[in-house]
């Protein structure tokens, strides 16, 4: 996370978007397409990941590498919700972010990665602060709409995005099946989930491979759509501060229709279609609650087939992906 010291403006909010699109875009093509000097890019890149203020990471897609299912939760916790609590949470090797929710006196968001079917809540066994924790609704993922990893912060012109999109690896075509990952597979995910910006040279000699056959190893499981490759930005350097939880009943008939239209929204960071009462789970991140208040209004108000509508503000959103590392 950023100081108060670091300073943060447009440029750093362009380059952490530039990155958020294209995780591995070397600082001369961020540059070069942002139109600013590569030195400069290079520094703003390098103090940003040396303040922990944007993290380039990678997590496996659970529904097509088959090794477990995402699953939201959400939690009272019987001893309220100090910050400690998801901090903690977020270190348990199943959970991959864990948001606690403003003003919510012990509610709780968990999304794990569960190996094989969800037993819950067992996965939270052991974990401190949680022995008393009652799980008010568990969701299982059936369709992604738009992941995290998807998202980028709105700033960059049409162009801007496209061009940093063109040396993206390209999945393949047709719909996405499922994959039986080997270990090697696993080892690559291993190090692009602790670095997704590793230059293909150190990837290889990390693995004993040659640069050639990192390059292909890697694309491999791009283009499978087993791995996703992630930016991970703190809130401060894109201007976004304020993060909320919108739950979505949807009629069945309606799911795709709204779905697919919220993914197209530029605030909409996630979205998905879910088991539960609320069917379809979005996080949305705009500049402060008067833009929140006019999404639910506008955007929500337009769209067909909705017949309930929460919305809660997160806060201390804890742990970025790690269990993916962990998955056997």
């Amino acid at each position: 996370m950023m100081n108060d010291s670091d300073a943060c403006d447009g440029l750093d909010q362009r380059i952490a978007a530039a990155i958020q699109i294209n995780p591995r875009a070397g600082v001369a093509e961020v540059g070069r397409i942002l139109g600013e000097h590569e030195r400069t890019v290079a520094r703003r890149v390098q103090r940003l990941l040396g303040t922990g203020a944007i993290r380039c990471t990678a997590e496996y897609d659970p529904l097509h590498s088959g090794l477990g299912h995402s699953v939201h939760l959400r939690l009272r916790t019987a001893m309220g919700c100090p910050e400690n609590i998801p901090q903690g949470l977020a270190k348990h090797p199943d959970v991959l972010n864990v948001a606690a929710v403003s003003g919510g006196a012990g509610l709780l968001w968990c999304h794990l990665f569960v190996e094989g079917r969800p037993r819950l809540p067992s996965p939270l066994k052991g974990v401190p602060g949680l022995a008393d924790a009652t799980v008010l609704s568990a969701h299982i993922t059936l369709r992604s709409f738009r992941t995290e990893a998807e998202w980028h912060a709105p700033v960059l012109t049409e162009e801007e995005e496209k061009r940093l999109r063109a040396s993206l690896v390209q999945p393949l075509p047709g719909p996405a099946r499922r994959y039986d990952l080997t270990p090697t597979d696993r080892r690559v995910a291993d190090v692009l989930t602790r670095n997704a910006r590793i230059s293909l040279t150190d990837l290889g000699k990390e693995l004993g491979f040659s640069t050639a056959t990192a390059g292909r190893r890697v694309a491999s499981l791009l283009e499978r759509r087993v791995l996703r490759l992630r930016t991970v930005a703190d809130p401060a350097v894109l201007g976004l501060p304020v993060k909320a939880r919108v739950r979505l009943k949807i009629h069945p008939a309606g799911l795709e229709t709204v779905g697919t239209a919220l993914s197209r929204c530029p605030e909409v960071s996630f979205c998905a279609a879910a088991t539960g009462r609320h069917n379809i789970l979005a996080d949305v991140c705009v500049e402060d609650e008067t833009r929140l208040y006019g999404f639910v209004v506008d955007t929500l108000g337009a769209l067909p087939h909705i017949l309930d509508c929460d919305t809660e503000i997160l806060t201390h959103v804890s742990g970025h992906g790690s269990a993916a590392t962990d998955a056997p």
